[in-house]
């Protein structure tokens, strides 16, 4: 979730920053209903985690993406622009390796307690290197997706990028949503593979290059909506999206519609915060980004760590969702408040 905003006398540009920071606010908030929502005994998160949360990393990848390919643009020394925004990706991917390492250890022992410490290493090792843990997957995978786009920007091979979003996105529907269709079948062995290698879907080839992709590919062609149109079409698919999960479509197509929708909605949702007529002050907006990040990395550990731990998987959603949000504002607050360089770095809050 990095971009910064660029300072500009063109009003028009400073808008659509502007929604780009507020549709991320409201992403992060999607995000975390995911997490609270582990128990599933609430419809109306339910609702919001099957038909609408799954378009929020997506969404951030886009917005990733899109600020990739102007910063890449822009960069006389290409190298470089990779370079330091590698270093920064990995240092922040780093910092919350070592955080998340105790718990992860923990986790492994208590569900492997007769594992030899090869397998925990082996197991540690592919969480750390190959599929990431928690919500900073992300960072891994973009880290990732960005090399891969730095190289065809370089050779100048859109269509390349193309067939590789097209083919990333058919793994991704493969794995998420036809996964029970093609269980017991040959194309079963691929999607065992990828849970071999990466644990689950959300890893760079399935995710971050195809959504990244499209996000360099809307910046690098000027592609455009007006924010009517992409918010009526967004309203159409989302009605269709709620639909598809009251009425349990999945348990008569045996495929899951819902993430298959996700794909519109979250390029839809991108595209309304490109367009929309929203005009704040660059410190607002700046606000909005930085409490974003801080609630995407912090929400997990009071889900997790003080819900979960004292009230049970099976306590009100709503309210982890608002304990969650909570508590990552006033650490985010705190942060702000006393300048600590680490911690300003680790939740992605300027200097």
């Amino acid at each position: 979730m990095n971009n910064k905003l660029i300072a500009s006398n063109n009003n028009n540009l400073n808008k659509t920053f502007c929604g780009i920071d507020l549709f991320k606010l409201i992403a992060a908030v999607l995000v975390v209903f995911i997490h609270a929502d582990e128990a599933k005994n609430e419809m109306i998160t339910n609702v919001v985690t099957n038909c609408f949360s799954g378009m929020a990393v997506p969404f951030f990848f886009i917005v990733s993406g899109f600020f990739f390919e102007k910063g890449l643009s822009k960069s006389k020394n290409k190298k470089s622009f990779l370079f330091n925004y590698e270093k920064k990706l990995l240092f922040l991917y780093l910092f919350w390796q070592i955080v998340n390492l105790p718990g992860n250890i923990f986790i492994y022992v208590s569900k492997y307690p007769d594992a030899s410490v090869l397998k925990y290493i082996l197991l540690l090792f592919r969480s750390i290197f190959l599929c990431g843990n928690g919500v900073v997957w992300y960072i891994l995978a973009m880290c990732e997706a960005a090399v891969v786009i730095y190289f065809l920007h370089k050779i100048s091979a859109q269509k390349c990028l193309c067939v590789l979003i097209f083919a990333g996105l058919l793994l991704l529907l493969g794995y998420d949503a036809f996964s029970e269709i093609l269980s017991g079948t040959a194309y079963s062995y691929i999607n065992k593979g990828f849970y071999v290698v990466f644990s689950w879907s959300n890893n760079f080839i399935m995710k971050a290059v195809p959504f990244m992709g499209i996000g360099y590919l809307i910046s690098a062609k000027g592609l455009k909506s007006s924010f009517k149109i992409s918010l009526l079409i967004f309203a159409l698919i989302s009605v269709f999206s709620v639909l598809v999960y009251l009425f349990d479509l999945k348990s008569i197509v045996n495929f899951d519609v819902n993430i298959i929708l996700n794909i519109p909605l979250s390029i839809l949702f991108f595209l309304m915060a490109v367009s929309i007529n929203f005009n704040i002050s660059a410190k607002k907006s700046i606000a909005m980004r930085e409490l974003s990040s801080s609630i995407y990395f912090l929400h997990t550990y009071f889900i997790y760590n003080l819900m979960d731990r004292f009230f049970g998987v099976e306590f009100s959603s709503i309210i982890k969702v608002l304990v969650a949000l909570g508590g990552s504002i006033i650490a985010y607050i705190i942060v702000k408040k006393t300048n600590i360089r680490l911690f300003k770095f680790a939740l992605n809050i300027s200097k």
